[in-house]
């Protein structure tokens, strides 16, 4: 009766917004639309950003991540064992910085 009834899910980034916290800090919040793993109809929540996570999620519009969603509450919260959400996934900017930080001057940036 009281309580979520979490099942994995899959969600796509459609919009994003920073919202302030206070003196530079605050989260992200971000609409996606929800596919149930059970095959439960599509729905569209707002995920926050994970507590104590700001440092590690900032997702692009469009991108897909694993969520737990409650179908019947049309809820939806970040799965903290995705590698996108906890910060274990790496990032292609980051690669792409330390490589063109090993390479010496006038060196053209790396590629996508």
């Amino acid at each position: 009766m009281f309580g979520n009834d979490w099942e994995p899910a899959t969600a796509r980034i459609v919009a994003k917004k920073f919202k302030e916290g206070g003196e530079r800090s605050g989260v992200w919040e971000y609409v996606a639309d929800i596919t149930p793993a059970s095959g439960a109809p599509v729905f569209r929540a707002k995920l926050t950003q994970p507590h104590l996570m700001s440092h590690v999620v900032w997702l692009a519009e469009g991108a897909e991540v694993s969520v737990l969603a409650d179908v019947k509450n049309q809820k939806a919260k970040f799965d903290r064992s995705d590698p996108a959400v906890n910060g274990k996934a790496k990032r292609s900017g980051a690669d792409r910085f330390d490589e063109a930080l090993k390479q010496p001057p006038l060196t053209p940036p790396p590629a996508k």
